[in-house]
């Protein structure tokens, strides 16, 4: 056990290493070896919650649900964390874990890359890394003769006492995270910024979209409410909702102006005035934990609304550009 807790304490010291150079690549690079300590410590949690389940079954029935024991021995990590939840950490620290690792995952699977908030998120994963492992205590602190202690983890541990090294490390923990809080914290200031960038981003697709057919042009909420219709009316939702509710088939001819008048739209107004509102929320928020929150709940809970805003203000676009250079043709054949 001595061996593992140094191996996540010399991976989390490179990962500073990483952040310290302040290249987004170093960033991305640094997030997924924090990632990837957080995930096995709560997977070793899950091993000695099994452990000590089997060497002191309690007389009353099992402390923790088998089941929920089980699934956190699996590849999930929301399931690693379901039972870290309700066994080692708040369920504040629960939810910004399962958070974060979501950046991970989009960094890693998708290749989104955060440029504007991963330095931020990263320094803010490790500083809370070193609280799980704070708060994490082995079943039993075992050594052997074949340990080899990084020499990272000497920076923070000295000499450790086989015997007794639970102070060592927990001062190691404590050393580390000082360490992460020095590169600085702007993870509030990050997540604003970067929210307000795509609430304007949003903000000026609307009004293009609104400033046409010319002249007159089209309401802010009509814009919001057509940017709805194609994508539910040809779905399966959209389609069982009017076959239930008494409207035309698909593809006839009044099929789309039934689904634009009768389906229960989730936003019928311009959204931008509530999401600034939102985002001036996060900015006062004094609690990183409750910024993150707030952050991550607007990103997927406008996330459909925002694509279907960029798709259309898309095809808009390219509409215009395919009519200016129709435009240009036929002015160069006339010549």
């Amino acid at each position: 056990m001595i061996q593992f807790l140094a191996d996540q304490l010399d991976q989390l010291d490179l990962a500073l290493d990483q952040l310290a150079l302040k290249d987004r690549n170093f960033d991305r690079f640094a997030l997924m070896l924090i990632d990837n300590v957080v995930e096995l410590t709560l997977h070793q949690h899950a091993q000695d919650t099994r452990r000590d389940a089997e060497l002191y079954p309690p007389d009353n029935g099992p402390r923790y649900d088998p089941k929920l024991v089980a699934a956190a021995l699996g590849w999930y990590f929301d399931a690693k964390v379901k039972l870290a939840r309700s066994t080692l950490v708040t369920d504040e620290l629960a939810d910004t874990l399962q958070y974060l690792h979501g950046f991970r995952n989009t960094a890693y699977h998708r290749g989104a890359r955060h440029e504007g908030i991963l330095h931020a998120l990263a320094l803010f994963y490790a500083r809370n890394a070193c609280r799980l492992l704070s708060q994490y205590q082995p079943l039993f602190w075992s050594s052997s003769s074949k340990d080899r202690i990084p020499h990272r983890a000497v920076k923070y541990l000295g000499s450790v006492n086989p015997v007794s090294p639970m102070e060592a490390f927990k001062q190691a923990w404590q050393r580390l995270g000082d360490v992460a809080a020095h590169h600085g914290d702007t993870l509030i200031g990050d997540l604003y910024s970067d929210m307000a960038r795509t609430i304007e981003l949003a903000d000026e697709q609307v009004t293009f979209l609104s400033q046409h057919p010319e002249p007159g042009g089209t309401s802010r909420d009509q814009v919001i409410v057509d940017c709805q219709v194609w994508p539910v009316a040809f779905s399966e939702q959209g389609e069982k909702y009017a076959a239930a509710n008494g409207g035309p088939a698909p593809l006839t001819p009044n099929y789309l102006t039934w689904i634009e008048q009768h389906f229960p739209w989730p936003q019928r107004a311009d959204p931008i005035p509530s999401w600034r509102k939102r985002a001036a929320s996060l900015v006062a928020e004094k609690n990183p934990h409750a910024a993150l929150k707030k952050y991550c709940e607007f990103m997927k809970q406008t996330d459909a609304l925002r694509a279907a805003i960029d798709t259309l203000a898309g095809q808009l676009d390219a509409h215009i550009q395919h009519m200016v250079d129709s435009y240009l043709e036929e002015r160069h054949r006339g010549m």
